[in-house]
């Protein structure tokens, strides 16, 4: 394995950044966290992300990689250091407005850094931080930590919940998104690709750079850097939307015909959420694959996208639940990963949904089998808006608070909801939710207030029966569902 130098580039853009004086308060460290009860070690404080420069270099063979990040923030108190996410790669160098800045790792995952001179309150700032990093190769029938993956001559980026920060330094929490702007370079022989619109395609010797922008904001976990033989298709969807897939090109035209159930997918949400939120929808399908929402660019598995594939596995309802987070997730963030089942618990409704129009099946004895055969298993991590993050233990705790409670439990939350206020008016706050938090991070008490403010009534009591209870109560309109006991 070769080893190189990444620069990553966290660039916190300043126009001044000066010396304490008098009439400021005096410079204090920016906290190690964001202050998020599931994961305390993510995020940062002290200022507040504007934009993201994430760059990445692959040489051939995509053992390793170098890169560049360049983050744009604002102080938001007089700062005598402040802090990113990095865990794993090594670090080469930093800067802070151009001038070289001192720094040290800790293993819990922060890269501390200390500017030349403090950065006072208000002040925009840049800070870059090169580093470097080996990939190994990733395995279908083994848990990889969150991150970039390597598998059979692909890179595909998969980071949730706490991944980018295994890749460059970062702000890694949904709360801290902002623009981001990907460039990506790999060997000439091979595609690549990254959230956003491409701006341009530069090749020098025996590689090509693809340059990136992603005008909404854009969360860390959600990036994509895909790297592979693999072709780009382009189609438009409503309202001129643009569609984009890259496909393997061995398997082009075994999978271009399902591609068309990503704009049937965004009809259909669009019917019952308004108007697609993102800048483009489209997939990354990859050998290795995974299915996440990684913004506008879904990752998805080649072997599930087949004909075949599509047809044995119910892949189109997949695909509406991962587009379903474009609004759900990408569009509005959760504030707290306590708050994920206002990402996973709307995907799962929504799918549900889809499901019973698409294959006739019917939604309320759906979600009746959910309701009585798993029940309060649901809630073995603590309840759906309240996980216990000590529930996770060993190589799962990466992947705190993901469970069923903010899946399942989250959609029989929504369920719930929907019998009490009817239909019309549980559209109405979908409606006003994604429109009223767009490009933005929100909480459950936010969706408890608006839900009670667009229904006209004190919805509180019932919604958090069932996101902070610790077992669920009966269902609305159901007097005959029986929960189904813990485990």
């Amino acid at each position: 394995m070769l080893k190189r130098s990444v620069a990553v580039t966290v660039a916190l853009a300043s126009l001044t950044a000066g010396l304490t004086t008098p009439a400021h308060a005096a410079p204090t460290p920016g906290a190690a966290g964001i202050g998020d009860r599931v994961w305390p070690e993510l995020g940062n404080g002290g200022y507040d992300v504007l934009d993201q420069r994430l760059d990445l270099r692959f040489p051939r063979g995509l053992a390793s990689y170098t890169g560049t990040s360049t983050l744009t923030a604002r102080a938001t108190q007089t700062l005598s250091s402040f802090d990113l996410d990095l865990l794993g790669p090594t670090v080469t160098g930093v800067q802070v407005n151009g001038v070289r800045a001192a720094w040290k790792t800790t293993p819990q995952g922060e890269l501390v850094v200390t500017p030349a001179e403090p950065l006072r309150k208000q002040l925009r700032f840049t800070v870059r931080v090169d580093v470097r990093n080996k990939l190994p190769e990733a395995s279908v029938n083994d848990p990889f930590p969150p991150g970039l993956q390597r598998y059979k001559g692909w890179i595909q980026t998969a980071s949730q919940p706490s991944g980018a920060r295994r890749i460059l330094a970062v702000a890694d929490h949904p709360a801290q998104k902002a623009p981001a702007t990907f460039s990506v370079t790999a060997p000439s022989e091979l595609n690549s690709i990254a959230n956003g619109k491409l701006l341009s395609v530069r090749k020098s010797g025996a590689s090509t750079t693809r340059v990136f922008r992603e005008t909404q904001k854009i969360a860390p976990e959600l990036m994509q850097f895909g790297v592979g033989p693999f072709t780009v298709v382009h189609s438009t969807g409503p309202h001129g939307l643009p569609l984009r897939y890259a496909v393997p090109t061995a398997q082009l035209a075994d999978i271009k015909p399902q591609l068309s159930s990503f704009d049937r997918s965004v009809r259909f949400l669009e019917q019952r959420l308004g108007r697609y939120p993102g800048s483009m929808a489209g997939s990354y399908v990859s050998a290795l694959g995974g299915e996440l929402e990684t913004q506008g660019l879904t990752l998805m598995a080649a072997d599930s996208m087949t004909k075949e594939g599509f047809e044995n596995n119910g892949t189109e309802a997949v695909v509406l639940h991962e587009v379903a987070h474009e609004w759900f997730g990408n569009s509005v963030s959760p504030r707290d990963w306590s708050d994920l089942w206002l990402n996973e618990g709307h995907a799962v409704y929504y799918e549900r949904v889809f499901a019973a129009q698409k294959w006739g099946t019917d939604l309320a004895k759906s979600l009746r089998g959910t309701y009585e055969e798993v029940g309060n298993d649901l809630l073995k991590n603590g309840p759906v808006a309240e996980p216990d993050p000590k529930t996770w233990t060993g190589r799962e705790a990466d992947l705190r608070p993901y469970s069923s409670g903010a899946y399942q439990g989250g959609a029989l939350a929504l369920y719930a909801l929907r019998q009490t206020v009817g239909p019309k008016t549980f559209e109405a706050i979908e409606r006003a939710w994604v429109r009223k938090y767009a490009n933005s991070a929100a909480t459950t008490e936010d969706y408890i207030k608006l839900a009670s403010t667009v229904a006209g009534r004190d919805l509180g009591p019932l919604l958090r029966s069932w996101l902070y209870g610790t077992t669920f109560p009966a269902m609305p309109g159901h007097p005959d569902w029986k929960v189904g006991p813990k485990s």
